[in-house]
């Protein structure tokens, strides 16, 4: 057995026999379970009034606004919101914004947060303190610098200009460097004994360990991302180039007559589903990367 691998199976151990949390009483635990069901109903009844008034027609909305609970139902909202405007243009427009924005940041703050968990180099400690510095510079104060370099470049309407400006995140950064340095230092000095390069611990090794905050930070980067609303409408302004969030705000002002809810609201619950849908696949695994970073360190 090498080196590597006995403080792996250490580890393993280690997390085998802890001691279980003690159980708390359920009558105890019952104002709390209260306030959480309580925020939880306040929270959630936006969404769940908008995805009932998309299936319901304009017409029942305005007669009785209280029809959008009961049947019938319709899907002519969906079909309108979509062929009104070129929706499936600014989704993929999203798709693609998002994606790189996700992918960017998840790689870089992989990288950065593992050289200054592992690596002794001078500096260190400043750099971290400029990373964590940058993460009290509110955006409203780099937004005109940023939209002036862009425009520069002459990246407006382009997916650089959507993009470039948010590849790199200090917060995961900062998240990830938590979580590494929160791995034993023994697991690295085994790897370099055992002859592995810095890069093959890191994606071999320290990466698997780490699933969870890494996947927390994913879902963190990815929800940062889709939900942007000011940089789009900012730096573009051709309607390929338009994002979702954009898209439904456009077809609110090209509707002629008093505003459709039941279209916007459809089209609002295009927009959110992806959101939705990644919340509710990985949920378990935002709460497990969260509780395991723990921001210590």
């Amino acid at each position: 057995m090498t080196a590597i691998e006995a403080d792996l199976a250490t580890m393993s151990t280690q997390e085998s026999t802890s001691t279980p949390p003690a159980e708390t009483s359920g009558r105890g635990e019952f104002p709390l379970h209260l306030v959480l069901f309580t925020i939880g109903i306040i929270v959630s009844t936006p969404i769940i009034v908008a995805i009932f008034t998309s299936f319901t027609s304009l017409n029942r909305i305005l007669a009785d606004p209280n029809s959008i609970w009961s049947a019938p139902w319709t899907f002519e909202n969906y079909v309108s919101a979509w062929t009104a405007t070129p929706f499936g243009r600014f989704m993929i427009n999203s798709f693609i914004q998002t994606g790189i924005i996700t992918i960017a940041q998840v790689t870089f703050s992989i990288l950065a947060g593992f050289a200054f968990a592992i690596f002794r180099f001078p500096g260190r400690n400043i750099l971290f303190g400029i990373v964590l510095g940058s993460l009290m510079v509110p955006f409203e104060l780099t937004f005109i610098p940023n939209f002036i370099l862009i425009s520069n470049l002459g990246w407006a309407n382009t997916y650089q200009g959507l993009t470039i400006p948010f590849l790199a995140s200090a917060f995961g950064v900062f998240m990830l460097r938590q979580f590494f340095m929160a791995l034993p230092r023994d697991l690295y000095e085994a790897a370099k004994i055992d002859g592995a390069s810095d890069w093959y611990y890191l994606w071999r090794i320290m990466v698997p360990l780490s699933k969870g905050a890494i996947s927390a930070l994913t879902i963190f980067s990815f929800l940062g991302a889709w939900n942007q609303y000011l940089w789009p409408l900012v730096i573009t302004n051709e309607e390929s180039m338009r994002t979702a969030q954009i898209g439904i705000r456009f077809f609110m002002a090209n509707q002629e007559r008093a505003f459709d809810w039941g279209a916007i609201m459809a089209g609002a619950t295009i927009v959110m589903l992806p959101t939705l849908l990644v919340f509710l696949v990985a949920q378990k695994q935002l709460v497990k990367g969260i509780a395991m970073s723990g921001l210590k360190g």
